[in-house]
């Protein structure tokens, strides 16, 4: 319970939820337009938002070359729409294989828990719009993962201590599990991660493999 949770694959169920939800709303939202005699609207409304969608889905297919990983994504936008939390992907990103020591498991681990840690920062976010970026870049030699985010930010004295076992700002006693489990196992694949962050205006996690043993 508690894996699937740390990785996100709850939420891979919870995409098809919240995608009904988000297309009920647009449904009642071009039945409005109707209502009201806006059919050109309603009609530009609808051509919009299925163009949206097939890019994101084309995009997808293309340039990331593992299901888990896609599926990860899309529900991760899906649940930021929801929470009123933009979820922007890199369109230069790029995947196509696994660094040695790493499976689809470990890599939806990490890149699940840096953007669950991206939502919990918007907790208590008084600015405006919410966003979360994330880059994938690869190439033969190197995968670098980006996660970054404009949230509420790590406080000065806490951030020595953001990657302990059972450390946490949030409160509650199942946090502080994430981030820890992050480090670990980019220190057992024998990658780099860097947090940069400045309190009250966002921050960025850099992860860092090499894609073949050195």
């Amino acid at each position: 319970k508690m894996a699937e949770e740390l990785t996100g694959v709850r939420a891979f169920v919870n995409a098809l939820r919240v995608q009904n939800h988000e297309y009920n709303n647009k449904l009642h939202t071009i039945a409005g337009l109707i209502q009201l005699g806006n059919h050109e609207k309603a009609l530009q409304f609808v051509f919009q938002t299925t163009e949206e969608q097939e890019e994101l889905i084309q995009f997808l297919s293309k340039n990331i070359r593992d299901e888990s990983i896609a599926g990860l994504l899309l529900s991760k936008i899906r649940r930021g729409t929801e929470l009123g939390i933009s979820v922007e992907i890199d369109r230069n990103s790029q995947f196509n294989r696994f660094p040695d020591r790493l499976d689809h498991h470990d890599f939806v681990l990490i890149l699940g828990n840096l953007i669950e840690n991206a939502f919990d920062s918007f907790k208590h976010y008084q600015g405006p719009f919410p966003h979360i970026f994330i880059s994938i870049e690869q190439d033969a030699e190197i995968l670098t993962l980006l996660v970054e985010d404009n949230g509420s930010g790590i406080k000065a004295a806490d951030y020595p201590r953001i990657f302990e076992q059972g450390f946490s700002t949030k409160g509650g006693h199942e946090r502080g599990i994430g981030l820890y489990l992050v480090n670990q196992l980019v220190q057992q694949a024998k990658g780099t991660i860097m947090a940069e962050s400045a309190e009250g205006a966002g921050t960025s996690f850099t992860v860092t493999f090499y894609m073949e043993e050195i």
